[in-house]
């Protein structure tokens, strides 16, 4: 190509040395400066062959790299248009830019042009302030970072997002030109694992707490009474002949049975009240800042209310009854382990002396409507059923 370019310059060139030449040749004087002109003139025109050879070269380059500027913005854009994560920029001030297709239907909006109407600042898709605070103290820092928050959009309602995102350095090092992140929409995963933890600390029948996470519970409200003082007492509670009623109607009767005294006890206390099935007929029941005459009016009026419980069965509906145990909080040595062996005591003694009652272990005196109450020294013995 260059050769083209220059093929004027060239013949030009060629045709004055070949003068110079053919002067020489027959002895004929050549003006110094004619023959200084035309080497001057042959060293610009090699230095602009030069010149145009680095200029396509740089030509070449240039075209190379606008290629593969193509290439990678349309694979970015095939990336930024069909992930299933959600995709945002913004400005450093949270100014919406841009968002990907999932994003907008992440949020419930048709398309992304539909979102930005709409959302003009990622501030206001946080539920709450102090949110978007963590976010952008989280954006400050250099390190890799996932976070979970629940998001509100306008046309979505509420939902939980798995954030990733990173600043945009400015030139120099300058100010954040902006922000680029990534969202995922997290609700059902969250629900999952809510749902696997419930399961994990509660009873599948009946719903209450199961044995583990109620003594969990249980212990941590023992450890506060131990350390700021104030009351605690403990129920077990156990349905009276309760094998009776299996053989009689048989285990879904039964089951139906231990799901009514479940929401007898749910009804009979406090919300702050701690509910849970240490496992077959015997429930537990913690009473915080309760101390023994408290406790022995939450015990009777369990015992009411079961006894005017129905249970419905296939033959017709019949009544139960059930003994309980209680016991209080009294000395700093006492652990979770001894309430529970001393609640226990005293439910045996329940049925020792006829069922359908409480009594209560003691060590000073009590005081219950329709309790008796119990000495550790001869509360044992007998047989729950």
């Amino acid at each position: 190509m260059n050769r083209e370019v220059f093929r004027k310059e060239e013949q030009v060139l060629g045709e004055a040395r070949a003068a110079v030449a053919t002067a020489q040749d027959k002895g004929k004087p050549v003006a110094p400066v004619f023959s200084s002109l035309v080497d001057e003139y042959g060293r610009l025109l090699r230095q602009s062959r030069r010149l145009v050879t680095m200029g396509d070269r740089m030509q070449q380059t240039l075209n190379s790299l606008n290629h593969d500027l193509a290439v990678g913005e349309q694979k970015y854009r095939g990336i930024f248009e069909n992930v299933t994560e959600g995709i945002y920029r913004c400005e450093a001030d949270g100014t919406m830019v841009e968002v990907n297709p999932a994003m907008a239907a992440m949020f419930g909006f048709r398309d992304s042009e539909s979102f930005l109407a709409s959302v003009r600042n990622f501030k206001s898709l946080f539920c709450s302030p102090e949110d978007y605070e963590l976010y952008e103290s989280l954006l400050r820092a250099d390190d890799v970072w996932r976070y979970q928050v629940k998001t509100c959009g306008p046309e979505s309602g509420t939902i939980w997002s798995e954030i990733s995102a990173s600043a945009i350095s400015g030139q120099d090092g300058g100010a954040t030109d902006g922000v680029v992140g990534v969202m995922a929409d997290v609700t059902e995963r969250k629900h999952m694992v809510e749902e696997m933890c419930r399961l994990a600390r509660t009873d599948s029948l009946t719903g209450l707490f199961n044995r583990g996470y109620f003594m969990d519970l249980a212990a941590r409200e023992l450890a506060r009474v131990q350390r700021n003082g104030g009351g605690l007492s403990l129920l077990i509670v156990d349905v009276d002949y309760f094998k009776a009623v299996n053989d009689t109607y048989g285990h879904d009767v039964g089951d139906k049975a231990l799901i009514t005294l479940s929401r007898i006890l749910m009804n009979s206390v406090r919300e702050v009240d701690v509910v849970g099935r240490f496992g077959g007929e015997e429930f537990v029941v913690l009473l915080p800042d309760a101390h023994r005459p408290d406790a022995c009016r939450v015990a009777d009026r369990i015992l009411e209310h079961v006894r005017a419980a129905m249970i419905d069965a296939s033959d017709g509906s019949f009544a139960m009854t059930v003994s309980i145990g209680l016991t209080s909080f009294e000395d700093e040595g006492d652990d979770l382990d001894s309430l529970v062996k001393y609640a226990d005591i005293a439910l045996y003694a329940a049925k020792k002396n006829g069922r359908d009652r409480v009594e209560v272990y003691r060590r000073s005196a009590c005081s219950c409507r329709q309790a008796d109450c119990v000495e550790a020294a001869t509360a044992g013995g007998g047989q729950k059923q």
